[in-house]
C-alpha cells in the first residue's frame, strides 16, 4: 500500500504530492462515503450477504478496472460490481461500494491499476451505485414484452435521442462556449450561456420524450404492439451499440491507431496501428456489421421475452450519461482532462478538433460514458440471468430483478 502521495504539496512541488485542494477534496470524499454507509445502515439494505456481495463486487471493480487502465482502452468497466450490488441490494448498498472500490483501488499498488487519481471520480462511481438501484426497482431487469411500463423507456429513450441531436447542432452551429477562458468577466458570460444552452436542451428531450410518450408510446397492459415497437427499439440499439464499439476501437483515429509500438513495456511493443481502418473502407465496414447485428436481434427480439435487453441498455445509457456530467468537471478542473487512462486519447483527439479541456473532457464522457455503463448493465443482466433463485433471494432485492 503506497501512500506517499497523501501529502500536501509544499511551495514548488507537483509531484508525488498532493495540492491543498485537491487534498481538501479527497477529506470531503471520505466523508460522503461515512455519510452513504450510515444512510445505508439506517435504510437496512445491509445484511451478511450483501457485505459479502460488497467486498466480491469491490474486487471485481478494482480487478476489471485495472486490466482496462493496463490495456488503456477508451472505456472503464470499473463498476460491473457496483451495478451489481446497487440491482440486487439497493441503491445505497450500491452507492457506498462504488465509493469503497475508488477509494481503496486509489492505494493498491496493483500494476496497471488506476492510481490516487481514481479517488477523485470516487462521487462518479457512488452515483452510478444509486442509478442502478433505482433502475432496479423501475424494473429494467424485468419488464416483459407486453408490460404497458416499456412506453416509459421507448419514451425517455426518444428524449435522450432529441437531446443528443439538438446538442449536435448547437456545436456544429454556434458551438459551445469555452468556460476555462482566463478572463473572468467572458468566463462568467460563457458559464451563463453554457447553463442556459445546458437548460435549452435537456427542455428539448423533456418535451420529446413527453409527447412521445403520450401519444406513440402510450400503451395499454397486453397491447400486442408493445413488442413490435421493442423488438425494432431493441435492433436500432444493437446497431448503435455495435458501431460505436467499432469505430471506438478501428476507426482511423480509434484505439488501436494509438497501439504503434512505440512503447516496449506496453503490449511487448506491438504495432497494432494495421487494425485501424482508413475510412471509407472502415466506416462502411462498421455501418455493415452493425447492420447484420441490428438485423439480427430484431429476429432474437421477436421471439418470446428476448426483447427485455432494451430497457436495461436505456438504464445503462442514462446512467452514462450522469456520469459523463458529474465526471467531466472533475476530469477538467482538477487534472486538465488527462487522468491518465485509456480515455486521455479521446480527449486528445477532441482538443486537436479545436474544442477547450472542458469541452473535450465533456465530449469524451458523453462518448465513453454511455457505451461504457451500457455495457455494464448488460453484463449484469447476463450475471443475474445465470444466477440461481436461491442466491438471488439471499439479498433485500432479488426476489424482483428477473422473472421468468
Amino acid at each position: 500500500m503506497d501512500l506517499s502521495w497523501l501529502q500536501t504539496c509544499p511551495a514548488g512541488q507537483t509531484e508525488g504530492c498532493i495540492p491543498a485542494e485537491q487534498l481538501l477534496y479527497l477529506f470531503v470524499v471520505v466523508g460522503i462515503a461515512v455519510l452513504v454507509g450510515v444512510v445505508a445502515i439506517r435504510s437496512r439494505e445491509f445484511s451478511t450477504a450483501t457485505l459479502v456481495l460488497m467486498s466480491v463486487a469491490i474486487a471485481l471493480n478494482v480487478a476489471v478496472g485495472s486490466l482496462v487502465v493496463f490495456l488503456r482502452l477508451p472505456i472503464y468497466l470499473d463498476s460491473i460490481g457496483t451495478v451489481l450490488v446497487g440491482v440486487l441490494a439497493g441503491p445505497w448498498a450500491g452507492a457506498l461500494t462504488g465509493l469503497l472500490a475508488n477509494l481503496i483501488w486509489s492505494i493498491l499498488p496493483i500494476p496497471g491499476g488506476g492510481g490516487p487519481t481514481i479517488a477523485f471520480f470516487a462521487p462518479v462511481a457512488g452515483v452510478i451505485g444509486l442509478m442502478a438501484g433505482f433502475w432496479a426497482s423501475r424494473g429494467v431487469f424485468r419488464l416483459r414484452a407486453d408490460d404497458e411500463r416499456v412506453g416509459g423507456f421507448l419514451a425517455l429513450a426518444a428524449a435522450v435521442g432529441a437531446a443528443l441531436v439538438a446538442l449536435l447542432v448547437v456545436q456544429q452551429t454556434i458551438g459551445l462556449p469555452d468556460i476555462g477562458v482566463e478572463d473572468e468577466q467572458q468566463r462568467l458570460a460563457n458559464q451563463t450561456q453554457f447553463v442556459t444552452i445546458a437548460i435549452v436542451i435537456v427542455l428539448i428531450g423533456a418535451v420529446v420524450g413527453w409527447l412521445s410518450g403520450r401519444t406513440i408510446f402510450r400503451f395499454r397492459p397486453g397491447e400486442p404492439r408493445i413488442a413490435t415497437y421493442l423488438a425494432a427499439a431493441t435492433a436500432l440499439s444493437a446497431f448503435a451499440l455495435v458501431f460505436a464499439i467499432l469505430r471506438l476501437l478501428f476507426a482511423p483515429d480509434g484505439y488501436f491507431s494509438t497501439v504503434d509500438g512505440s512503447d516496449p513495456g506496453f503490449l511487448g511493443g506491438a504495432d497494432l496501428t494495421g487494425l485501424a481502418f482508413a475510412d471509407p473502407l472502415g466506416l462502411v465496414g462498421a455501418l455493415a456489421i452493425a447492420a447484420v447485428v441490428g438485423y439480427v436481434a430484431w429476429v432474437w427480439a421477436s421471439r418470446g421475452e428476448n426483447a427485455r435487453l432494451f430497457p436495461v441498455w436505456v438504464g445503462g445509457l442514462t446512467t452514462g450519461l450522469v456520469a459523463a456530467a458529474i465526471s467531466a468537471p472533475i476530469s477538467a478542473g482538477v487534472f486538465g482532462g488527462v487522468t491518465g487512462s485509456g480515455v486521455d486519447a479521446l480527449v486528445a483527439l477532441y482538443r486537436t478538433l479545436g474544442l477547450s479541456v472542458f469541452q473535450s473532457a465533456f465530449a469524451q464522457g458523453l462518448t465513453s460514458d454511455p457505451l461504457d455503463k451500457t455495457i455494464s448493465y448488460t453484463l449484469v443482466y447476463l450475471i443475474l440471468a445465470a444466477m440461481p433463485v436461491t442466491v438471488r433471494t439471499m439479498f433485500g432485492r432479488g426476489q424482483t430483478t428477473l422473472e421468468a
